[in-house]
């Protein structure tokens, strides 16, 4: 499964709550009346070594051996605001955010999901100046600490470039950045990593949700939520928020996003068995 669209084949209706258009590199739909893109920066493919569970089971889950990844980046924008959430690794993020019609200067906020290289990374160009020259940083308070004692050298570059960052509460009556946005804590991947919930004032419209890391390869976690990454800081935490937010997802028929999710990256959670099934937007 090739993880990347490489022509564009029009406007769709997708799931009933917006039109969505495909590119190479990135994918346009709508939440009601936002515009959410979702921009690729990187592809590629995770080793069934990356996640931790019997050698058998993964073989049966991913028979090659590998499952298919993205790396995206996630624009939300309304009449007065651009905000990215993440922030990737800058491989091909600001060729698609062009490519896209978006550009960097235009943003206004960047939400982090959390602190690890390929959601932070992207912040600085080569030149250690920002990315988003006209961005206000937000982070959850948990996360900025960690950031701070797990890669200090990074964070004071990012906070020198962008100034303190805006503290993000984890609330869904707290707005983040704008009033569309609201912030869900999932700790288990690292201490303060959440998902951003985005919503419409359309009625009717289905919110969409973006779950950063709480989940790597749809091939093997949707199926088995018990299943981590190496990546995990707290396992036991992790399968727990993991669990819980996909039946929520799948129960109040949320669209939902992730951030390694093959290409396109946004689609429909379902429970099937004793765990779930993902169907991604076409």
């Amino acid at each position: 499964m090739r993880c990347c669209v490489v022509t564009l084949v029009g406007l769709l209706m997708v799931l009933g709550v917006g039109r969505a258009a495909w590119a190479e590199g990135f994918f346009k739909t709508k939440v009601g009346e936002l515009e959410v893109v979702c921009v690729q920066d990187s592809a590629g493919q995770f080793e069934n070594a990356t996640f931790k569970a019997d050698a058998e089971l993964l073989q049966k889950l991913a028979p090659s051996g590998k499952t298919p990844n993205s790396c995206s980046v996630f624009v939300v924008r309304n009449s007065m605001h651009t905000v990215v959430i993440d922030a990737g690794m800058n491989k091909k993020m600001v060729e698609n955010l062009k490519s896209a019609g978006l550009n960097p200067a235009m943003v206004d906020a960047v939400l982090i999901t959390h602190s690890h290289g390929d959601h932070v990374g992207g912040l600085l160009g080569t030149d250690g100046k920002p990315t988003f020259p006209n961005a206000k940083l937000w982070i959850d308070p948990a996360e900025q600490a960690f950031w701070k004692v797990s890669n200090t050298p990074q964070y004071e570059k990012v906070v020198k470039a962008y100034g303190e960052p805006q503290v993000i509460v984890a609330d869904e009556k707290a707005e983040v950045a704008m009033p569309e946005i609201k912030a869900v804590a999932m700790p288990g991947h690292t201490p303060g990593h959440v998902g951003f919930l985005i919503t419409s004032k359309d009625v009717g419209v289905k919110k969409l949700f973006v779950a950063g890391d709480v989940l790597h390869s749809g091939a093997i976690q949707f199926s088995n939520p018990e299943i981590c990454a190496r990546f995990d800081r707290d396992p036991p935490k992790a399968i727990e928020t993991r669990r819980a937010i996909l039946k929520r997802a799948a129960e109040e028929g949320w669209r939902f996003a992730a951030v390694h999710l093959p290409f396109p990256s946004v689609g429909k959670v379902m429970k099937e068995g004793e765990g779930f099934k993902f169907e991604l937007e076409k």
